[in-house]
């Protein structure tokens, strides 16, 4: 049985020196009217925290991060000249898209997979947790929101487009889009997305699936887009199409096209 080694009331960081970063940002300095986010970009874990207890095949799975979805984000934030801001670590060590505290933030069994190291987590680590990766995460968008309101010119609108990957099969059942477009009340950007994808009628899109983007909304949509008056969308890209570069570039390449087309429209609103 898996037991953590941690003494909450001795450890002061969670982080070391050896740690990467809880976040990284790139083209931060580009004022384009629009924002990449990844909330389950990376897969890192603290070494802290050893793997959790997971073994190490497990956390290859799309349980600790979102497949693919790396190189998607750094192939659309080149394409459109865009800010892009990347969480570091493995959702198992804490998901940056929920609310602390709340169901699945820091997750004792993620599909089936157990987190031993999560289990009757103490208090004290779970803040640890919080304070180290997540809120600064979260920070960074904001700043950069915040930097970005007085210099924005060119457009009137703000874009956030939260960047995912979702498995192609879940509970025995094969989910057929390709890419999935994400809402949540405000349709101005996300139903003209929809109709410009779906003119390809190769491509299966899904309208809120596979997820509902209102059932739950996601933190980064609670927390960023009301308090800065932000048109969002999350997109979501099938995970056995982007695992590899090539497939990711192609399909990253299949929604910038879409996106391209009525980004301009969105001025006129």
């Amino acid at each position: 049985m898996f037991t953590l080694q941690i003494d909450s009331g001795l450890l002061l960081s969670l982080l070391n020196l050896n740690d990467p970063a809880a976040f990284s940002q790139y083209r931060v300095g580009k004022n384009s009217g629009l924002l990449f986010t990844s909330d389950h970009n990376g897969d890192a874990i603290p070494q802290e925290l050893e793997t959790l207890g997971v073994p190490k095949n497990e956390l290859r799975r799309h349980v600790a991060y979102d497949i693919g979805i790396n190189a998607v984000a750094h192939y659309l934030s080149k394409r459109f000249d865009a800010p892009l801001i990347v969480a570091n670590y493995s959702r198992l060590v804490i998901d940056c898209n929920r609310r602390p505290g709340s169901f699945g933030s820091i997750p004792s069994v993620s599909d089936k997979t157990e987190i031993p190291g999560n289990k009757d987590l103490d208090p004290h680590l779970q803040k640890l947790r919080e304070e180290e990766i997540f809120y600064p995460y979260h920070n960074a968008i904001d700043q950069h929101l915040r930097r970005w309101r007085p210099t924005l010119h060119e457009r009137k609108n703000q874009l956030l487009i939260a960047l995912h990957s979702f498995t192609p099969v879940m509970d025995g059942v094969f989910r057929p889009w390709q890419i999935g477009i994400l809402w949540k009340d405000d349709k101005r950007l996300a139903y003209p997305l929809i109709s410009s994808l779906r003119e390809n009628s190769s491509l299966n899109v899904g309208d809120n699936k596979p997820y509902s983007g209102s059932e739950p909304a996601g933190y980064t949509f609670l927390k960023h887009v009301p308090e800065h008056n932000l048109i969002s969308i999350a997109v979501e890209f099938r995970q056995d199409l982007i695992e590899f570069t090539s497939g990711a570039e192609k399909w990253a390449e299949v929604f910038a096209s879409s996106l391209e087309k009525v980004i301009p429209s969105l001025d006129s609103i």
